[in-house]
């Protein structure tokens, strides 16, 4: 072994044995993470690769994700060239798509294959299906040929589907085998493929999904036992096609660890693992927060300006055009503004309160239409009890909102109609944002668009339409 070059990298050997992923417990994850890239950038810049080499191969594939992407571009494909080609594999699954295509792009055919060829089937495709048809395919020639047919049939599938996150690796064995014969199959595999299996699945001599079975199960079963006959035989399934995020939901439901996945004639074509679940509740959670906000995860793998424009722009534009009419709405009537000016104090409250109010529900609503928790025959149910919310919360602060009115303009009419335009506003507010998510979903438009500005811009216009339609009203009232 290459002794280090001075005290500096001995300290750095030092320090990078508390950086093991064993000992996550004696410090914070952010705490060991910043240690490790201080480090990193020591030894890159005194150039002693050997030291670098050993720190960065006792690493956890996720904790060398961040480090690398937290590295200048110049030094991501030297760190990741240090790396055996198992530990480089799991490090660029971990990587968003930008960060892996850019130290992909620094990369040879024959490095990038060594590390490709260590990865999952499903994590290949993924790989795989972010770079050039042309680089994509020059590579799967380089496979076997049954590996790259694994890898191109799971491309196929769309990226959000089951068959998109299912994984062709597996263990299936036909339901004559014995338990003794299935364990032996399992020893081979281990041999072979380094991910521990979460389930046997059982087929028959056509491939059909006959039924799964726990390796607790079989460890409680006899070796002489068929493996048909302590199968679970009405296992849940799901269809290549299904949206990961109902998959999710399932695995949610049901407390699943493994899910196999089933073509239309109940052939086994994959399965999805937990795992591959909590990565989908991650991306699905930013996804709605994103389109809450205008804007989509594409804009985080688009990182140019033009491309980070042509997304936020259609929406800002919607958004000014929002505000100019409710600078519309404020001409439309100037005359009461003269007539009783300090009508323009409570302005901001009203439009605020409105608009809070329209966020809260709508994002209550959309997380619950997300999370399944939100059922077709409870909508009813739902806009009841968020309008009594409403009803209730629009009291309450109208009547503030009226006491302080009345105190603040001496008893002026103003008082009244703050007072009413703020709970008018709450309540209209709240079953707007309650009622468009709703609407959006039966129209097959995702809700998480109706949360962001969308419903902000409405509420504006319609607490100023009822703030100044009730003061014009009053006054007219008044002039009788």
């Amino acid at each position: 072994m290459t002794e280090p070059k001075n005290d500096r990298t001995a300290q750095a050997l030092l320090a990078a044995s508390s950086l093991a992923p064993g000992s996550l417990a004696q410090g914070g994850l952010q705490e060991r993470r910043d240690v490790l890239v201080e480090i990193t950038r020591d030894a890159l810049v005194a150039e002693d690769l050997p030291t670098l080499r050993l720190v960065l191969n006792n690493q956890h594939p996720v904790d060398l994700a961040d480090l690398l992407s937290r590295l200048d571009e110049d030094d991501r494909p030297l760190c990741l060239g240090l790396l055996a080609e198992s530990l480089a594999a799991g490090v660029l699954v971990e990587f968003d798509a930008p960060t892996a295509m850019s130290v992909v792009a620094e990369l040879d055919d024959e490095a990038f294959f060594g590390i490709v060829d260590e990865m999952a089937p499903d994590d290949a495709a993924d790989v795989l299906a972010d770079l050039p048809e042309e680089h994509s395919e020059r590579l799967l020639s380089l496979m076997e040929v049954g590996e790259a047919d694994s890898v191109r049939e799971l491309m196929e599938h769309a990226e959000d589907s089951g068959g998109g996150i299912m994984s062709s690796r597996l263990v299936s064995v036909p339901q004559e085998f014995t338990v003794a014969a299935t364990i032996d199959q399992l020893r081979e595999r281990a041999h072979e493929h380094s991910e521990e299996p979460l389930a046997v699945f059982v087929v028959d001599s056509t491939g059909r999904l006959v039924g799964t079975t726990s390796l607790h199960r079989m460890l409680l079963a006899g070796r002489d036992e068929r493996m048909g006959d302590i199968a679970n035989r009405e296992p849940i399934t799901v269809r290549a096609d299904l949206d990961q995020e109902e998959i999710a939901e399932i695995f949610a439901d049901f407390d699943l660890l493994v899910l196999p996945v089933i073509d239309v004639h109940g052939m086994l074509v994959g399965q999805v693992t937990v795992d591959d679940i909590i990565d989908v509740i991650h991306e699905e959670a930013t996804e709605d927060n994103l389109k809450m906000a205008a804007t989509s995860s594409h804009e985080l793998e688009n990182r140019s300006v033009r491309g980070i424009l042509r997304r936020r722009l259609p929406w800002l534009m919607l958004c000014l055009l929002g505000t100019l009419l409710s600078g519309g709405v404020l001409d439309l009537f100037s005359g009461v503004l003269a007539s009783l000016s300090s009508l323009v104090l409570f302005v901001p409250a009203i439009m605020a309160m409105g608009g809070n109010s329209g966020i809260q529900t709508s994002t209550v609503t959309v997380r619950s239409l997300a999370t399944g928790v939100l059922h077709p025959d409870e909508v009813r149910r739902t806009l009841w009890r968020e309008l009594r919310v409403a009803a209730t919360t629009g009291l309450l602060l109208g009547s503030i909102e009226f006491v302080v009115a009345y105190v603040w303009t001496g008893g002026s009419l103003v008082a009244p109609c703050a007072g009413i335009a703020m709970c008018t506003a709450i309540v209209l507010s709240a079953v707007l944002g309650a009622t468009i998510p709703i609407v959006f979903r039966a129209l097959g438009i995702d809700p998480a668009v109706a949360s962001g500005p969308l419903i902000t811009t409405l509420n504006d216009i319609l607490s100023l339409c009822i703030y100044f339609g009730v003061a014009t009203a009053l006054l007219f009232l008044l002039a009788d």
